[in-house]
């Protein structure tokens, strides 16, 4: 009981923080958000340890390991390439661009490659800390509920994203606590975000991210 208290606790400083930071983030200075940012993340990542004891208590591993997190990740991300694919070319068909500018960009595989380091941070945040934490206090669904729609969250104001991601959320989340492996989930993860900006959105983010 005085564990889940404290888990409840922690949990509930972290959201207000997150509410605070949300509900500023039209007055802060640009270089706040980064600062703010760094030390959330130190705090998470000093507290490695607890995590996994957390963990530890939810014995769901699936003996099969990281392969069988392998084949499910990919296996998402194949059917969800198709999804976006289709998606894409709507999209395209509605603006009137060719579809080459949306396929064809040689950007999107340089731009998965840096997506990756910041996916597999997402990923750890969202699935070995915040997942494990609420697993201690509330069921299974729940858990995986509250996890895809923070993780949709962060994405706000941006609704097709947020749309998106809370699927997603969602099927990372079973996958990781049946096999318990980030690095999968973090190559669907970038995979995934780089077809929506460039065969979705039409967003370039090579060009958005290096000068």
């Amino acid at each position: 009981m005085r564990a889940d208290r404290s888990v409840l606790l922690e949990l509930a400083g972290i959201g207000a923080a997150a509410a605070i930071f949300i509900a500023t983030f039209r007055v802060r200075p640009p270089y706040l958000d980064f600062v703010l940012a760094a030390a959330a993340v130190a705090l998470i990542v000093l507290s490695t340890a607890r995590s996994k004891r957390v963990w530890a208590l939810a014995r769901s591993v699936d003996p099969t390991g990281a392969r069988g997190a392998w084949a499910a990740a990919l296996a998402f991300t194949a059917a969800a390439l198709g999804v976006l694919g289709v998606a894409a070319f709507l999209a395209a068909r509605a603006a009137g661009d060719p579809l080459g500018e949306r396929f064809g960009n040689w950007h999107v595989l340089a731009a998965a490659a840096l997506y990756f380091p910041w996916a597999l941070l997402q990923q750890y945040l969202f699935q070995f800390y915040w997942f494990g934490r609420w697993l201690t206090l509330v069921p299974l669904p729940i858990a995986v509920a509250i996890t895809a729609l923070a993780f949709a969250a962060v994405h706000f104001p941006r609704w097709p994203v947020m749309a998106v991601t809370v699927v997603a959320g969602t099927v990372w989340a079973l996958i990781y606590y049946r096999w318990r492996s980030l690095v999968p989930l973090a190559l669907s993860h970038a995979v995934l975000g780089t077809a929506l900006h460039y065969w979705v959105l039409g967003n370039d983010l090579l060009e958005r991210w290096l000068p």
